[in-house]
């Protein structure tokens, strides 16, 4: 005769749907300090551990998930003597109230489940945890390939420089009196092609991409916004300085072996973003009148 199927036990079952429940949760992050948040959250209710924390390589608290009073007794401990502590990170915490700890790695961070009474934390709370932290990394993957396929599209595959949508954003995230667009393009650049085809072209673009992003300031970005187009979006003390920026990659582009001619504009009251790039592309052109190689700044 054949034996009916044992059912699991209610315990099982609830374990099973909270690690389902917190493994959609997880997986839905759309940030790493939020995926942090929730591994920790998945990690004490699928445990029953009253507390969680991370702590990041050096021992510094990154995030924590449980009671306040709790999380303050781990808070005031000597945290990174907790991250390297050679006899074990429950005989650490005991002193300040949580006798009982588990903790697993996750990256370079070191997640800590504690719980103010001895024993609470059952045998098989490594094992959870473990299967909690699967997910997270699984989770981590996904918003690394996310940003990827995000930079991929906002990107020139040949130069790899932003264009396009986040060029827009920081047009409409600029500021009148403070923000200056700078326009260029590459004199020349048609008979490059022409002459030596597009191979010979592109090789030239990127040389010259190069250049031009070493001479610009750390927070300032190159974007592409034509074939031989390109735009500077920087905040400024006035048109004077916008004037040096565009000077300097002037230089830059000699030194490469090309020469560009460059626009600038600040951005005026009552302008938009638009309007100002308008206003250095007709200076970018005064530029190309006057003979090239030179820079021109808008009225």
């Amino acid at each position: 005769m054949t034996k009916a199927p044992l059912r699991s036990t209610p315990t099982q079952a609830d374990t099973r749907h909270l690690v389902l429940a917190h493994t959609l949760s997880i997986m839905t992050a759309i940030s790493e300090s939020d995926l942090l948040d929730r591994t920790l959250a998945a990690a004490c209710a699928v445990t029953d551990a009253p507390v969680a924390v991370a702590l990041d390589p050096d021992g510094a608290l990154q995030a924590a998930h449980g009671a306040e009073s709790l999380i303050a007794c781990v808070t005031e401990a000597d945290l990174p003597a907790v991250r390297h502590y050679t006899g074990g990170v429950t005989r650490a915490l005991a002193p300040h109230g949580l006798p009982s700890a588990v903790t697993a790695t996750f990256g370079n961070s070191l997640i800590v489940l504690a719980s103010p009474r001895p024993d609470h934390l059952a045998a098989e709370t490594g094992s959870l945890l473990a299967l909690v932290i699967a997910h997270a990394q699984a989770g981590r993957d996904r918003l690394h390939e996310l940003d990827q396929l995000s930079r991929r599209a906002d990107s020139d595959p040949l130069t790899g420089l932003r264009h396009y949508r986040p060029f827009e954003e920081r047009l409409a995230a600029s500021s009148p009196g403070r923000t200056a667009v700078i326009a260029l393009d590459v004199d020349g650049f048609k008979k490059i092609n022409d002459q030596y085809g597009h191979q010979a072209g592109d090789h030239a673009l990127v040389s010259l991409v190069g250049a031009l992003t070493q001479a610009l300031r750390g927070d300032d970005q190159l974007y592409r916004i034509g074939g031989d187009e390109f735009a500077v979006v920087v905040d400024v003390s006035g048109v004077g300085e916008a004037l040096t920026i565009a000077r300097r990659l002037l230089v830059a582009a000699r030194l490469s072996g090309r020469t560009i001619s460059v626009g600038a504009a600040l951005r005026l009251p009552h302008e938009s973003g638009r309007e100002t790039l308008l206003r250095a592309d007709k200076a970018l052109y005064e530029a190309k009148r006057a003979g090239r190689d030179t820079a021109r700044v808008a009225a």
